[in-house]
């Protein structure tokens, strides 16, 4: 997680100015709270104190052409979903919840996909699982989680054994190279960011069709770009701080790339305008997180950077220049 640097001026998150002390801070103290909110109306308060200056690190040198280091081909992004991270999502989001919208979101979703309890779902890019857990309590279905985070899959699947629904409800790590998905055997799959992370976004939607049975349901849920190609400052900030590099489409090409593997599309929609207030209402619990004095230094600094995340996807909103993609759709018999 990135250290808070609270001597750095910040600047807007859309114009990229940086911006004056807000009218409502009157100085004094700056406790966590008030800094929280500051960085989310796109202000940085003065530090109290000036941090001792550190020598920076050198540079490593880069690896000769045709050296082993170089033909080493590239990691895979580290996994970002430490203890305090995990922590300070859920009680923003609600327990079991790494994004927005909680359970009452996810049984709307699944409701979409008409599932019941003769079904078994595949729920990708599922977090800890807490949407996953609602559908089995909700309907009475089976199941199966997988996310790209091998610690929130480790942690979540834990969440599903301990409320005993280690078989009805199992959350695993996503290996994109060999998902091991049995085919034809899923009655609807839902799809939630993780399209928007993969180069390979025809591969992943293509394993899906193949293993759910005809007429089976799908639903994709994720970020996209606006049909507007400029892009600003405030994407630029976006792509930048996301921790892992997303790959975007716009909804027409995401549409696109769904009806020309096999599925039948039901339903396309821009649904950035329905999701933004379920950010904001999830970002509504700062105050009461903070005024219990539940975090210890390092969770405080895990909320701050997921405040400064979300920030930062805010204003790519706002600014026009990230969307919100729902796609529902049945693959062909």
């Amino acid at each position: 997680m990135c250290p808070v640097d609270d001597t750095a001026p910040q600047p807007d998150p859309v114009s990229g100015a940086s911006p004056a002390t807000p009218s409502w801070w009157k100085g004094g103290k700056i406790d966590l709270k008030t800094r929280l909110h500051a960085w989310w109306d796109g202000y940085r308060l003065p530090s109290a104190e000036k941090r001792p200056k550190t020598n920076a690190a050198a540079p490593a040198a880069k690896p000769a052409a045709g050296s082993a280091a170089a033909a080493k081909p590239a990691q895979p992004p580290a996994d970002f979903w430490g203890p305090e991270r995990i922590l300070v999502a859920q009680l923003i989001w609600g327990d079991g919840f790494t994004f927005p919208g909680g359970g009452e979101f996810a049984a709307e979703l699944a409701a979409s996909l008409i599932v019941d309890k003769r079904s078994t779902v595949m729920d990708v890019g599922c977090g800890l699982g807490g949407g996953t857990r609602t559908i089995v309590r909700r309907y009475g279905a089976a199941a199966h989680g997988f996310d790209l985070s091998p610690e929130l899959a480790k942690a979540g699947d834990g969440l599903s054994a301990k409320e005993g629904l280690d078989m009805r409800a199992p959350i695993a790590a996503l290996d994109l190279a060999d998902p091991e998905w049995k085919p034809r055997f899923y009655d609807a799959a839902l799809l939630r960011n993780v399209v928007s992370l993969v180069t390979d976004k025809s591969g992943l939607v293509r394993r899906v069709g193949e293993s759910l049975k005809p007429g089976g349901r799908f639903l994709l849920l994720d970020w996209a770009l606006s049909e507007d190609e400029t892009r600003g400052n405030a994407f630029a900030s976006y792509i930048e701080g996301e921790p892992r590099p997303p790959y975007l489409g716009t909804v027409a090409q995401l549409t696109f790339l769904v009806e020309s593997l096999g599925y039948t599309v039901k339903r396309t929609e821009d649904f950035t305008k329905d999701f933004r207030p379920v950010v904001l209402e999830g970002w509504r619990r700062i105050d009461t997180i903070v005024a219990k004095g539940m975090l210890n230094l390092a969770e405080g600094r895990a909320l701050m950077d997921e405040a400064k995340l979300w920030a930062r996807r805010i204003a790519a909103i706002d600014a026009g220049e990230l969307r919100v993609a729902r796609i529902e759709a049945m693959k062909k018999a």
